[in-house]
């Protein structure tokens, strides 16, 4: 049993280190702009990208999504398709927003599910300590390894990037910081599993 948890203590351990550094590495980086910028950021994408808040982006929407309105008005389909094939700026630019929104409220989801699901973990760890240190050792280190693996799922890399960047950056902060203190907490299991393996001797 000693090993076999040893073993999965170390993957753990290797796991929750690696994603750490990989979160602090993007953090530190994710700004930086390239050589290209000029060429291709336009000013929507601009504007989203310096987004403060969801509100200013709803503010804009709002803006081109009434224009597009009144644009459509007393036109018909076939009149509307072709003037979108010689100027769909419009078009363009209000579904940069819609997708920006998507966006931040998608991130919003992922930084709630992110934390509830952290939180869930830390109680089975609690749990499965209390249940280990009264000598119900099997099912104390099994609720000690779900709860970690809980932890170290939910604060892994995510694959997207883009959108606003104020919101993905306090995505990312809230995964960084979770993930420090996942391996913390790995840490602290692993000497305390270390000093109970001294006192036995």
């Amino acid at each position: 049993m000693r090993k076999l948890k040893t073993t999965l203590f170390i993957i753990l351990m290797l796991i929750a280190l690696t994603q750490t550094i990989r979160h602090l590495y993007v953090r530190c980086y994710y700004n930086k702009p390239s050589v290209l910028d000029k060429y291709h950021d336009t000013e929507v994408n601009k504007y989203i990208k310096s987004s403060i808040s969801l509100d200013s982006l709803l503010v804009k929407y709002d803006k081109v999504f009434n224009e597009v309105k009144t644009f459509e008005n007393g036109k018909s389909k076939n009149t509307i398709d072709s003037l979108k094939r010689l100027d769909d700026k419009l078009y363009e630019t209000k579904n940069d927003y819609r997708n920006a929104i998507e966006d931040w409220e998608a991130k919003e989801y992922k930084i709630h599910d992110v934390i509830v699901f952290w939180i869930c973990g830390l109680i089975l760890i609690i749990i499965g300590s209390i249940s280990y240190y009264r000598k119900i050792k099997w099912f104390g280190i099994s609720l000690i390894i779900t709860g970690l693996t809980e932890m170290i799922y939910w604060t892994s890399p995510d694959l997207t990037l883009g959108g606003a960047t104020l919101e993905f950056l306090k995505y990312l902060n809230v995964k960084l910081v979770l993930s420090s203190i996942t391996l913390t907490i790995l840490l602290i299991l692993w000497f305390l599993d270390k000093n109970e393996k001294m006192e036995n001797i």
